[in-house]
């Protein structure tokens, strides 16, 4: 086969021409002496290794599984903390938001409630808020966890 050539192969089906014996009857070199067709094809053949690609495939796995569970770890605590800190941009404002508006509600409930009142109310409902940001940042990382897609992060 010269170099620019395309070789064309027969199908799994057609019957297979031995490559030693092909290679012999294209080859010039080849057809100028006699070769010991018999005694190469023979050391050729001893020299063929069988592999086992699953068996090696399974090993090759088993070796890896504890690198590959190290970076998948690696990887998940990556995505956790930079979702954490967008997370976490906004929060100032937020809290400074609510701090505002519970200013203003304890005045509009203390002109109708006695001090006490209005400060349980409002100490309340600033405990409730508390509660829920605590549960929304901590279901950040089990979302995470459960996402199917996998992250690519954005490129700024």
């Amino acid at each position: 086969m010269r170099k620019g050539e395309l070789e064309i192969r027969p199908g799994k089906d057609a019957p297979r021409q031995d490559p030693l014996a092909a290679h012999a009857a294209e080859c010039t070199e080849c057809q100028g002496g006699s070769l010991p067709l018999a005694e190469i094809r023979s050391v050729l053949e001893a020299a063929a290794v069988d592999l086992d690609a699953a068996l090696m495939s399974q090993r090759a796995l088993a070796g890896l599984r504890p690198e590959l569970q190290r970076l998948a770890t690696h990887a998940y605590w990556r995505r956790v903390a930079a979702t954490l800190l967008r997370a976490l941009v906004p929060l100032p404002l937020i809290a400074t938001y609510n701090l505002l508006l519970l200013r203003v509600w304890y005045l509009a409930i203390h002109a109708l409630l006695p001090a006490a009142m209005a400060t349980y109310l409002v100490l309340s409902y600033s405990a409730f808020l508390i509660l829920l940001f605590a549960l929304t940042y901590a279901a950040i990382p089990l979302l995470l966890a459960r996402s199917p897609t996998p992250y690519v992060p954005a490129r700024t």
